[in-house]
């Protein structure tokens, strides 16, 4: 019981200190907190993401693995460390871990976006496409797969797929479409929109 009051105290001093932008101190409680309890994977995915912000990616990502060796089918954790590795240029790694992350959780959204981000990165905008359609299928609101799959199409040359992927961006973010039309040079008239 005693353990856990103390962990519980070095968790509200960690979380406190991180309102005030005092990183090295909620460091050093979350660790406190890990030495209560070596297995709170919650604690341990916040001291990976504090190496995260503090630009230790390395640090980051051996937190990570640490927390997915504890909880193997936690699409959150997974999707973590896919993230970490793309930041640090590991796409073929972040490939692999966003596959896992979709493999426990086919509806994470975020990874099949992730996934798709590391394979155009990497050159492989044909196999970026489905990625980027389930995408927008599980967020079909959300801009910036309507993006990536425009820009994924207009790297592959099919300016016809480019364009309706532009227009049908453009019937709910306007912006963004001529983002687009800058980037790309095909101007979608308003009037066509509807056409798909």
């Amino acid at each position: 019981m005693i353990r856990f009051i103390r962990a519980w105290f070095f968790t509200q001093v960690a979380t406190w200190a991180l309102v005030f932008k005092q990183r090295d101190i909620a460091f050093d409680y979350y660790r406190k907190v890990v030495a209560e309890r070596p297995d709170d994977t919650l604690t341990l995915s916040r001291i990976a993401f504090l190496h995260a912000e503090a630009g230790d990616r390395a640090a980051a990502i051996r937190g990570f693995e640490h927390v997915v060796s504890l909880q193997p089918k936690d699409a959150t954790s997974l999707f973590n460390l896919a993230y970490v590795r793309q930041q640090q240029g590991d796409h073929a790694g972040a490939i692999a871990d966003f596959e896992k992350a979709i493999a426990v959780n086919e509806r994470h959204d975020m990874a099949w976006y992730g996934m798709a981000l590391s394979l155009i990165a990497l050159g492989r905008y044909a196999d970026a496409i489905a990625p980027l359609k389930t995408n927008i299928k599980l967020q079909p609101m959300s801009p910036h797969g309507f993006m990536e799959l425009a820009r994924t199409h207009f790297k592959l040359g099919d300016l016809e797929r480019c364009e309706k992927q532009m227009r049908r961006l453009k019937a709910f973010d306007p912006k963004n479409a001529a983002l687009l039309e800058d980037e790309t040079g095909i101007k979608i008239g308003i009037e066509r929109w509807w056409k798909d």
